[in-house]
């Protein structure tokens, strides 16, 4: 099955031209050749794309809206009245996923798409060395020690300070779970995919998830850290920000990472983990919380320093306290745009 040739620019720069995985998902989400015209001819408002293609423009604004609202595009953050496409794959198949009513086989094209036939794409991102969209934020509980007032670094505060919160399921483990993997995933029942503000508004326009309160929003952060989750954030300092918390056994990000070697999927913290042998006791729980398999027990733990990216699982739970995260890079290494 080819891709449309209208499509054919767009599949390229998702990094999968020529994907016939990629044309069969393009044609759930794109319902028959209109629909196919109407993306072509984005990014736009429904006035300037009913232009381009010569088709009514009320019927290009409700056409659009449904593919709004199916996740089959976005709108652009400066202007909600401006459509646009995803600029990157895993964010086409996270929107298009999300909702309850999702066909088994889109799950099943997901998956056959990210695990076999990735790594040409993880070639192409690794030659253009790309800032990562998710960064490491650590559990606050793992540095205090350092008297430190965490801001930027401070998973509670982004929802503190939030005017909007929602929650929805967790993608990747929906994806996993479809097709055989995670079924032993330590993630609380509870949703743990939290969003503020405009990615908040944008779960409740679609009608997904559920609206939270700050104080449900801080309780499912305890419960994610609780179960060894590592706290992924957008990769900037901005009001609308969304959290992910992400496990070993189904993140998307966490596989590109240590399955395909993209070292641009998650950007580390400020922090780094350090060992004092002399209060250690080789319990080897450390090495059961890592989910960057970045700790190996021997005599005593042995951290591989470059795999570590800083989330602070092992520190709250070592009965020794002999971990700590310490500060090695500035504030400035996060992004502000």
């Amino acid at each position: 099955m080819p891709i449309p040739e209208p499509l054919r620019d767009y599949a390229a720069s998702l990094g999968f031209a020529g994907s016939e995985t990629l044309a069969r998902i393009f044609e759930i989400l794109y319902d028959g050749e209109h629909d196919v015209k109407l993306v072509a001819a984005l990014p736009g408002t429904a006035k300037e794309v009913a232009g381009k293609t010569g088709l009514p423009e009320e019927f290009v604004s409700k056409a659009l809206r449904r593919l709004l609202l199916k996740g089959a595009l976005i709108v652009s953050f400066k202007d909600l009245a401006v459509f646009r496409r995803f600029p990157a794959m895993i964010e086409l198949r996270d929107s298009s996923v999300v909702a309850e009513d999702t066909p088994p086989e889109l799950l099943r094209l997901w998956e056959k798409l990210v695990t076999q036939e990735s790594k040409p794409f993880i070639a192409m991102l690794n030659q253009r060395q790309i800032a990562p969209m998710v960064r490491v934020i650590p559990i606050e509980r793992s540095v205090e020690a350092a008297n430190r007032v965490l801001d930027i670094d401070s998973a509670r505060k982004i929802f503190q300070d939030a005017g909007l919160i929602t929650a929805m399921p967790c993608v990747c483990r929906k994806v996993a779970k479809a097709n055989g993997r995670g079924q032993d995933c330590p993630a609380p029942a509870s949703a743990v995919c939290l969003q503020t503000n405009f990615f908040a508004a944008g779960v409740q326009a679609r009608g997904l998830g559920e609206k939270l309160t700050t104080a449900e929003a801080l309780r499912r952060i305890g419960a994610a850290e609780d179960a060894g989750l590592v706290h992924m954030v957008r990769n900037n300092v901005k009001k609308d920000m969304f959290m992910c918390n992400c496990c070993s056994c189904c993140c998307t990000g966490l596989y590109f990472l240590q399955e395909l070697g993209l070292q641009a999927s998650v950007a580390p913290s400020r922090f780094r983990v350090k060992l004092d042998q002399n209060r250690c006791s080789s319990c080897g729980v450390c090495e059961d919380r890592c989910q960057f398999h970045a700790i190996a027990m021997n005599e005593f733990p042995e951290i591989e320093l470059s795999k570590c990216f800083g989330c602070g699982n092992c520190v709250i739970t070592c009965p020794e306290q002999a971990l700590v995260l310490e500060e090695i890079r500035p504030e400035n290494f996060i992004r502000v745009k």
